[in-house]
């Protein structure tokens, strides 16, 4: 008997599906015992869910669903989605809070991805490009609207980017003896678009790099997933979910090389699984060569992952070969191979990443190889009342529990070669994340959730457009079924903390305003003119002024320890956001039973300046 006619090979999704019924009761069980909370348990239910809602449709759907072309619909949607849109815009352009979207903007926007996905099921393939600028749009809205209405950078990281960003720019060369003194390919492209168009850093980001992320991710994403089932709708919805998709929108306003790298990864895939016969061997080697470099020469995590994406890809591939079945195309084991060398070798003799990733083995990949974090503060998130702990990961979970269902259709018989590779491609990045969180080590997880999400959005766009057609003769049901679960997922998703920097209003307990304010950076700069010892403030905050001004540094220590005299002769600086509120500390998102200004008085500080903002305490 070959190996393809064996029980489980016949139908590979089904006993997938099976074995993903009791693993996720295994997983209910584990994550009751080992961290007894509801909301881990989630996880467990929507991927059971999801196995057992593949099993029945499997049985019962013709797969052949098509629903029929409407111009009149889709003329109406389009106008509609140009009008919220535009309220969209006005929404935030009026807002009541200078620092804060209202909720009406994520209202909105969600219902513009709703009426997106009910245009994406009745077009036709020349209305492609309509949708796709559409699509486009509510990806810059999301990310960009948030950058705007802040005077300055968003996050933690871009801080220190925009730091050796400027040390390019004043000094005409790369500086030696930083990080990525070696791996500059992120700042040089924001350099020479901040030189060519005189942008200040923000704004030159905005226009290089967090757009390149929102094009080159959906566009190829588009084209994969068209390639793969050559149907466009599949195509335009898997797009729709990578511009809604939380890790997605941090890391298109949150601009690190982590992400720009990674729009290297689907260019490399299409490449890989799609090999167009009018490319010759050297140039289709060159195409390649070109995609896999910058990947290399921008960040170590995102190379890491192309790596074992190569690897998953040849070995999906000789796996499919070697069940007697047909691949559609054939990726040398020299590919892999080649690429995890030449990363190596830059690593080892250029870069000196190497070290990095050789003691963070030695640690065992402990939590703590990033930052020491006080069991008290990483335990602080098991406090958070359950309703925010439910809107800060029902989405992703949802978003990637139900993309089960088109993974599943992938591997099955109704699939190909290259559907079954990019099935495990997508699951590889989730699987690392998941189980290190789980296991309690570190990959730094959310970076891989940013690629997991970007390849699951071709599964999960299957999934809805799958279940969207099962067993609905009345096309009313399909569009009231499908936008009603878009509408949910992508509020989800886009209010969510990792895509939702500045509306606090459903996160009072779990999230912080990563963003200075103009009162704040005006506070700074007056303290400096007036202040020329040593500075202690919040961790976020010194992080942002550090780089500009050296005696800038974090009280954490100081704070957790006690140590009240070890603050004396400093200037300490507190800001009305973290008062009674969540801040940053000590690598986590803590709030202080006390309150910060009142402690410091009574330990004999006296307040020396006050700015509304924040405050200035100082003591001899």
């Amino acid at each position: 008997m070959r190996l393809k006619d064996s029980v489980i090979l016949r139908d590979p999704d089904k006993a997938l599906a099976v074995v993903g019924v009791i693993l996720s009761l295994i997983l209910i069980a584990y994550l009751g015992k080992e961290f007894g909370r509801v909301i881990y348990l989630l996880t467990g239910v929507l991927a059971l869910v999801s196995c057992l809602l593949w099993l029945a449709i499997r049985k019962s759907h013709t797969f052949e669903a098509h629903p029929p072309e409407s111009r009149n619909r889709i003329t109406f949607c389009a106008t509609c989605f140009f009008g919220l849109y535009t309220s969209s815009v006005l929404s935030v352009y009026l807002r009541p809070e200078f620092y804060e979207r209202p909720l009406l903007y994520f209202v909105l926007t969600a219902l513009m991805t709703g009426i997106v996905a009910c245009e994406i099921f009745t077009s036709g393939r020349r209305h492609t490009c309509l949708i796709f600028s559409q699509i486009l749009l509510l990806g810059v809205s999301i990310a960009w609207s948030q950058l705007l209405i802040f005077p300055s950078l968003l996050g933690v990281d871009p801080w220190y980017h925009s730091a050796f960003t400027s040390w390019i720019i004043e000094g005409g060369v790369i500086p030696e003896g930083y990080e990525y003194s070696k791996l500059p390919l992120f700042h040089l492209t924001i350099a020479v678009n901040s030189l060519i168009a005189d942008l200040p850093y923000k704004f030159a980001a905005m226009m290089s790099v967090s757009l390149a992320q929102i094009i080159c991710n959906t566009v190829f994403i588009l084209l994969i997933a068209n390639n793969l089932f050559k149907n466009h709708r599949i195509g335009l919805l898997a797009a729709l979910m990578t511009v809604i998709a939380s890790h997605h929108i941090i890391m298109s306003y949150w601009s690190i090389p982590n992400a720009f790298a990674a729009i290297f990864i689907p260019i490399s895939l299409y490449l890989l699984l799609f090999r167009h016969e009018g490319y010759s061997c050297s140039g289709y080697a060159v195409l390649l060569v070109t995609a896999l470099t910058p990947i290399i020469l921008t960040h170590t995590i995102t190379a890491m992952c192309m790596s074992i994406l190569l690897f998953v890809t040849w070995g999906a591939l000789t796996f499919y070969r070697l069940c007697g079945l047909e691949i559609q195309n054939h990726v040398s084991l020299s590919i892999p191979i080649g690429f995890t060398i030449a990363m190596f070798v830059w690593w080892t003799f250029v870069s000196n990443s190497i070290w990095t990733l050789i003691d963070l083995i030695e640690s065992g990949f402990s939590t703590d190889f990033f930052a020491a974090t006080p069991g008290e503060v990483r335990g602080y998130s098991a406090i958070i009342p359950l309703g925010e702990q439910f809107f800060n990961t029902s989405g992703l979970l949802l978003f990637f529990a139900f993309s089960f269902i088109g993974i599943f259709y992938m591997i099955s018989r109704r699939g190909s070669s290259s559907s079954f590779t990019m099935a495990w491609v997508g699951v590889t990045p989730l699987a690392i994340g998941f189980f290190s969180l789980i296991s309690n080590h570190t990959v730094i997880e959310h970076r891989w959730w940013y690629f997991a999400q970007i390849l699951t959005s071709i599964p999960l766009a299957i999934a809805i457009y799958t279940v969207g057609t099962w067993k609905l003769k009345k096309h009313l049901s399909l569009y009231s079924l499908t936008i009603g679960f878009v509408v949910v997922l992508s509020l989800l998703m886009i209010i969510s903390p990792p895509a939702n920097i500045d509306n606090l209003l459903l996160f009072p307990n779990c999230h912080m305003r990563y963003s200075p304010t103009e009162a704040e950076l005006k506070s700074m700069t007056t303290i400096m003119d007036k202040w020329d010892g040593s500075i202690k403030t919040d961790e976020y905050f010194a992080g942002t002024q550090k780089f500009q001004h050296r005696q800038v540094s974090a009280f954490s220590q100081q704070l957790y320890a006690g140590d009240y005299p070890g603050l004396k002769n400093h200037l300490i600086v507190t800001r009305k956001a973290t008062i009674r509120k969540p801040f940053w500390f000590l690598g986590g998102i803590y709030t202080l039973d006390y309150d910060l200004n009142v402690k410091l008085e009574t330990r004999g500080f006296s307040r020396i300046y006050d700015s509304g903002s924040g405050s200035g305490y100082q003591t001899w």
